[in-house]
């Protein structure tokens, strides 16, 4: 058994597999786009995880400053025939033996009325009517919510109490983001305003400016003052979630967690 991560800590490198590409290397994830957001959830059959990762493909648009995976204890060869690389918007890490959820001492607790929600409840009551039966007695395996920086330093830690102790959806988590300022910083338009100014200036010395005191009309491409922006990005519309039955929880897919974690290649 490990031990609790915590904020400031780092989180080795380690490959892992996703149910449609193998031996990935998560320094590349991180990579990408930081700060990323990874949260561990229980198997991927489990009707609260199928939950969540279905939220967090409708509104992953919503996480502008960072990136997410999530990380499931299932085997990634179970979800080959149901999940592709077009059908999440974000990386699906597969865990199946729980290498990651041990290393970070990510508790299991067999009480359904500790481990259960409100919200909880009502997922379950709904995945009931529609055939699904958890197996009795069976340990549950409670969340963890991480942000890392590039180089996999905790940047956020919270061990969920409950089977829905996660954010809620994309767009709670760029609110956290931004609570614990983790965002990039935006020039103001005020600066961009003085920026324009002089350069347009320099490029059209004929045109005079008005007189002090002079009131000048804002056209309706001027910016308001103290405001900022974002730049507007595009993206495409996350394939819906393909369900499947609990898949069997075998042998990890995520190896080699300590061999040079911090070398390269």
């Amino acid at each position: 058994m490990g031990e609790r991560i915590a904020v400031g800590d780092k989180l080795p490198f380690f490959l892992y597999d996703t149910p449609y590409s193998a031996r990935n290397r998560f320094r590349d994830l991180l990579a990408a786009k930081s700060p990323l957001v990874l949260v561990f959830m229980a198997n991927f059959g489990h009707p609260i995880t199928r939950t969540f990762a279905g939220r967090y493909a409708q509104t992953y648009s919503a996480l502008r400053d960072g990136s997410m995976a999530l990380v499931v204890r299932s085997r990634a060869d179970k979800l080959s025939t149901s999940i592709g690389p077009d059908t999440l918007p974000y990386p699906l890490l597969c865990d199946a033996d729980g290498v990651l959820y041990e290393f970070l001492d990510i508790p299991q607790n067999s009480s359904t009325l500790m481990t259960y929600s409100l919200e909880g409840w009502r997922i379950l009551r709904e995945a009931k009517k529609q055939g699904y039966r958890a197996a009795k007695g069976s340990a549950q395996q409670l969340p963890l919510t991480l942000i890392l920086d590039a180089d996999g330093t905790v940047l956020f830690c919270h061990y969920g109490a409950s089977l829905t102790d996660v954010p809620e959806d994309c767009a709670a988590m760029q609110s956290l983001l931004e609570e614990l300022d983790l965002t990039p910083d935006l020039p103001s338009i005020e600066a961009t305003e003085a920026f324009n100014s002089v350069y347009n200036k320099a490029q059209l010395p004929d045109q005079v400016p008005p007189a002090p005191g002079g009131n000048v009309k804002a056209s309706a491409d001027t910016p308001r003052p103290g405001r900022r922006r974002r730049p507007n990005g595009s993206r495409s519309k996350p394939a819906p979630i393909q369900e499947y039955g609990t898949p069997d929880l075998a042998k990890t897919a995520v190896v080699n967690l300590f061999d040079d974690p911090y070398e390269d290649d």
